[in-house]
């Protein structure tokens, strides 16, 4: 309406993630085992840059050891065939590789590392089809690693050193986000819907894979953002960091708590170091959630002066619900005289699992819409999130989506019903 109009949104097509990360290390230092061990060293590889077939290997001596590091050997899971060597960060070290052993050699030209220091070398891999281990255990893609004092790998037994059992030698792969969605109750049963209400803490569960896309046991590090979109979303929500759990698989418990009504937002787990991530699913964030089919859902924004009011329909498999919500806006339509019609407030209107048109009655209190005759109040409708707008015509006798009626009714109030097609907003938009 002028001066307030109403719009709706579609879900728009997904933009390309950035994400915001923190540096998070990835090698973990001496654990207290490796405290208490003569000979400690920590290994670490780990994916290069979400690049499958590129790995990063890092071998370092404890801070607290009482020996040089010489000489290391890595082998990679059975199957992984080792390619060529590349970025040796030391130029004490030759790294390369053994073809007939497939294994990386790491060899000092004298001295090795003193306690604290660490050497690395990308080196790329052709993965195999199917993944396994050195124990022949599918879907696990753990390296291995020896190392010892002396800097052509060779001497007595008292010659090894001790690995550090905290080191990560099952690089992380990928993640899997779960379905980000809400709760709530439908009659006897529970319906499971993308949405998320407002200033609620959301869960948010992330598995981390290994680069077979077994269960990685030891991962720590990836944090959790709002995917950054155009308008932007989500930007005042507060996301709490993961807290990473559990060994087969390793999962992240994490939660976004919005502040504001959204629609098509997206959350993206990162890890810091490599680069890898993913995407949640998208969902959209409303005020109220309503689900039990052949019910009146109403909201009323907070301080009472606008209502919006729809039934849900029954339908037979009953996953259908209704979001509704408020948000501010700030766009403009055209007439089909040409004006320009600028509106402040969006109340969300999200079916989801609709199959037939519907209507949503929108009242607004004569406080803010003032005495003007109901005909000078016009709608506009967006498909895009936003962006551009589009004017709703008014209904003829017998009422055909997309079209409002607008009238006065008792006390001066201002009652607009817009019939909407199904799929009308697709997904969460403002009315």
């Amino acid at each position: 309406m002028t001066g307030r109009t109403r719009g709706a949104q579609r879900r728009p097509v997904v933009a390309l993630a950035v994400a915001l990360a923190v540096t998070i290390p990835l090698i973990v230092m001496a654990s207290a085992q490796a405290a208490n061990s003569t000979k400690p060293f920590q290994a670490n590889v780990r994916q290069t840059l979400d690049t499958p077939g590129s790995f990063h290997i890092t071998i370092s001596n404890d801070p607290r050891a009482q020996q040089t590091l010489g000489s290391a050997n890595v082998t990679p899971p059975v199957g992984f065939q080792l390619g060529a060597v590349s970025n040796v960060s030391s130029s004490a070290f030759t790294v390369s590789v053994n073809t007939t052993a497939n294994i990386v050699e790491f060899r000092s030209g004298s001295g090795g590392l003193a306690k604290g220091q660490s050497v690395s070398a990308d080196v790329t891999v052709t993965l195999p089809a199917a993944c396994q281990d050195a124990q022949h255990e599918l879907n696990e893609a753990t390296w291995h690693v020896d190392a010892r004092q002396s800097n052509d790998f060779s001497g007595t037994p008292g010659n090894l050193m001790n690995v550090d059992p905290a080191s990560d030698l099952s690089p992380l792969g990928s993640f899997v986000v779960d379905p980000i969605q809400t709760t709530v109750p439908n009659g006897t049963s529970t319906l499971d819907v993308p949405q998320i209400l407002v200033n609620q803490a959301a869960p948010v569960r992330v598995t981390a894979k290994d680069t077979c896309g077994g269960p990685d046991s030891d991962y720590n590090a990836g944090g959790l953002f709002a995917k950054l979109q155009d308008p932007p979303r989500l930007a005042d929500a507060t996301f709490a960091a993961p807290a990473w759990s559990g060994s087969s698989p390793r999962v992240g418990s994490s939660s976004v708590t919005p502040v504001n009504v959204e629609a098509s937002d997206i959350l993206v787990v990162k890890d810091a170091a490599t680069g890898i991530s993913a995407d949640s699913n998208s969902f959209d964030v409303v005020e109220k959630i309503c689900a039990v089919s052949g019910t009146v859902c109403t909201w009323t924004n907070k301080r009472g002066n606008i209502t919006a009011k729809s039934t849900v329909p029954v339908d037979s498999g009953g996953t259908a619900s209704l979001g509704l919500g408020f948000r501010p806006l700030s766009a403009t339509c055209t007439t089909p005289t040409g004006t320009a019609a600028s509106f402040g407030d969006g109340v969300q209107i999200n079916p989801l699992h609709y199959t037939g048109d519907f209507a949503v009655i929108l009242t607004y209190a004569k406080s803010i819409t003032g005495n003007g005759p109901a005909s000078a109040f016009n709608y506009c409708i967006s498909k895009d999130n936003g962006l551009t707008w589009t004017y709703v015509v008014r209904c003829a006798t017998t009422p055909v989506a997309n079209c409002v009626d607008i009238k006065r009714v008792s006390g001066g109030a201002l009652e607009v019903t817009l019939y909407l097609k199904a799929n009308d907003p697709f997904g969460g938009g403002f009315g």
